[in-house]
């Protein structure tokens, strides 16, 4: 019986969670303690370029080569004030579909920003590693990064470990750095750099298996298996894109014609705060914490259709719900 007592409050606690994220709220005090309690990730794409057309990546018909445009300054600034006023402490990166690397005084005037705000936040780094080196790493790790993953990607359409261990061998050549085997799997191959004061990893994922047709926006990538489940997401991060426009998870982007629908709001004109609690998208969130698949709403059966990220997130949100809101 008190097993059966305890499942029916754990199940409570997660219900009454959704319920209080699927409701607009404007006491500012009040959403400050949810977003501090349940905010884990901030992507924040700085600049729009990214220097690779790969095969499986939305930037392979979206044009990001021939110029790059800074996520504007006032907004970023914004975007970390508000995270100031929760004491935020989680994940930021600072990419979404660029390469964060590419411009290096831009990346390490952010990164320093970013650390000068937020003393406690845990910042990150994705990259191809097409700019990197030892020098850079350091100034990266100087600067305030504490974490960077770099990815292999294979300029052919299949996952050649012959090739990827020679990509492997010849980073390290480059960097200098001893290497120590994180794990050797039959669709990923993944390295760390022993490098003081950064953890940092290089990655090859075999994207035939691994990939994401990012909200539907990578035909090649389609998945035929129609997900059944809710997505949290939405509840526990934030992405910006380099225009400033917001959305709801990490495989939809603002420059795709397909993904207008779920642009939630606009740092130009609202803070943080105003978006995450606003109307439209505490909608979205509500149908979002439903089944995907049986959504009445066309635009999340079509972009989450083949989506995997759902269940992850549900897991993490179940176990936040369990714990108590309050600064």
């Amino acid at each position: 019986m008190q097993n059966l007592i305890a499942v029916d409050t754990r199940m409570q606690s997660f219900i009454d969670a959704i319920v209080l994220l699927s409701t607009s709220i404007t006491d500012r005090e009040l959403q400050k303690q949810i977003l501090k309690h349940y905010l884990r990730l901030v992507e924040l794409e700085i600049a729009s370029f990214c220097n690779r057309t790969c095969y499986f990546c939305p930037n392979a018909h979206i044009d990001r080569k021939s110029t790059s445009t800074e996520l504007d300054e006032a907004v970023f600034l914004k975007i970390l004030n508000n995270l100031a006023e929760i004491e935020y402490s989680k994940d930021i990166s600072f990419h979404r579909f660029n390469e964060p690397l590419a411009n290096k005084e831009l990346i390490l005037k952010r990164v320093r920003q970013t650390r000068q705000k937020l003393p406690k936040a845990k910042l990150n780094i994705f990259t191809n590693g097409d700019y990197v080196s030892k020098s850079y790493l350091e100034e990266l790790r100087d600067a305030g990064i504490n974490w960077i993953l770099m990815s292999y990607y294979p300029t052919q359409k299949h996952f050649d470990r012959e090739q990827i261990l020679k990509a492997m061998q010849k980073m390290q050549q480059k960097l200098g750095l001893e290497s120590k085997l994180v794990w050797d799997k039959k669709q990923e191959y993944r390295i760390s750099f022993v490098m003081e004061g950064l953890e940092l990893y290089y990655r090859a994922r075999n994207p035939n298996a691994m990939g994401s047709s990012r909200g539907g926006s990578v035909d090649l990538m389609k998945n035929s298996q129609s997900t059944q489940s809710g997505c949290f997401q939405s509840a526990m991060s934030f992405y910006v894109d380099y225009n400033g426009l917001v959305m709801p998870c990490c495989n939809t982007r603002s420059d795709e014609k397909g993904h207008e629908p779920f642009i939630i709001g606009d740092c130009k004109k609202q803070d943080m705060f105003e978006i995450f609690f606003s109307h439209k998208c505490v909608n979205l969130r509500r149908e979002l914490f439903a089944n995907t698949a049986s959504s009445h709403n066309e635009y999340i059966r079509k972009i989450c259709a083949d989506c995997e990220q759902g269940y992850r997130w549900k897991e993490i949100f179940f176990e936040k719900s369990l714990e108590p809101v309050g600064l």
